[in-house]
């Protein structure tokens, strides 16, 4: 059953966008601000008919227009609404990290405005959706689920930089203690253990560059690489899973031949296809 029908009006592209963006008019791929707040927006793909959400959040690049216009292909033919938010450097620097304590505005808080917005605007009714971040992007997605559990449904990770773990004992973002950090949310390990999560990571992910949390404590407890950090953090979710009897497990899959960089992804292992076979498979 369709979710909801395209409108039949012409969309028209906002005015003035965001810094360094520039207006779009394709038909089905616009670009919105939402009223209440100039520094928030999102691009969105609108199928001619809707039956899944997936919300598509950038990396640090913030290249959000080239993920979703990798993916809006397949969001037709599979009727995917495609929502990717865009995360101003200049307002949501901690973006990934869902934005603590004075360290900016809270960027969930930011994703569920588009998402009200979006509905309103293209008038959708949905409770859940899925999600699929890259990088940067990828940090924000499995934080979001944890954070916001009733709303997500299946959550691609690629090349995450490193992780939110487990782990009830260690200080949030390295684990799930927050002590002050967010007054208004917690975090349940076992909802947390049912949430279903793939991870992608290049097998050439290697890099250790500025994009790339060198902290020597995260090093010693996640690893120094992506992939590295990936595999742990799939065992120790496993690990959990397992000792509280939770039928679930994360999947990784390695893209051969795959440095750190999304259209390579597409481009040399149909890292889109691969997405949008997971979410979609029952």
């Amino acid at each position: 059953m369709a979710i909801g029908q395209r409108k039949t009006v012409q969309y028209k592209s906002d005015e003035k966008i965001m810094r360094n963006t520039e207006t779009k008019t394709m038909k089905q791929l616009n670009f919105r601000l939402i009223p209440e707040n100039s520094k928030v927006g999102y691009y969105c793909y609108q199928p001619k008919k809707v039956e899944h959400v997936l919300v598509a959040v950038h990396g640090i690049s913030r290249n959000a227009e080239e993920i979703i216009r990798s993916f809006k292909d397949l969001a037709e033919q599979h009727n995917v609404l495609v929502i990717a938010p865009v995360f101003r450097k200049d307002f949501a620097k901690d973006y990934q990290r869902l934005g603590r304590k004075d360290k900016g505005p809270r960027s969930d808080y930011q994703l569920l405005a588009m998402l009200k917005d979006a509905k309103k605007h293209f008038s959708l009714q949905f409770d859940k959706f899925h999600m699929f971040g890259f990088s940067a992007g990828a940090q924000f997605v499995h934080r979001f689920a944890f954070a916001h559990p009733n709303l997500v449904k299946k959550s691609v990770l690629v090349a995450a930089g490193w992780y939110t773990f487990p782990r009830v004992k260690d200080d949030y973002p390295y684990g799930l203690k927050l002590n002050d950090e967010f007054t208004d949310i917690s975090f349940s390990l076992q909802r947390i253990l049912r949430l279903q999560f793939k991870v992608f990571v290049g097998d050439k992910d290697l890099q250790r560059d500025s994009s790339l949390n060198t902290d020597e404590i995260l090093d010693k407890k996640q690893g120094k690489t992506r992939v590295e950090r990936a595999q742990k953090w799939r065992q120790a979710m496993n690990n959990k899973m397992k000792k509280h009897g939770i039928e679930n497990t994360v999947e990784i899959e390695k893209l051969e031949g795959i440095k750190h960089q999304f259209i390579d992804g597409v481009e040399n292992s149909e890292l889109h296809t691969k997405v949008f076979d997971w979410i979609l498979e029952k």
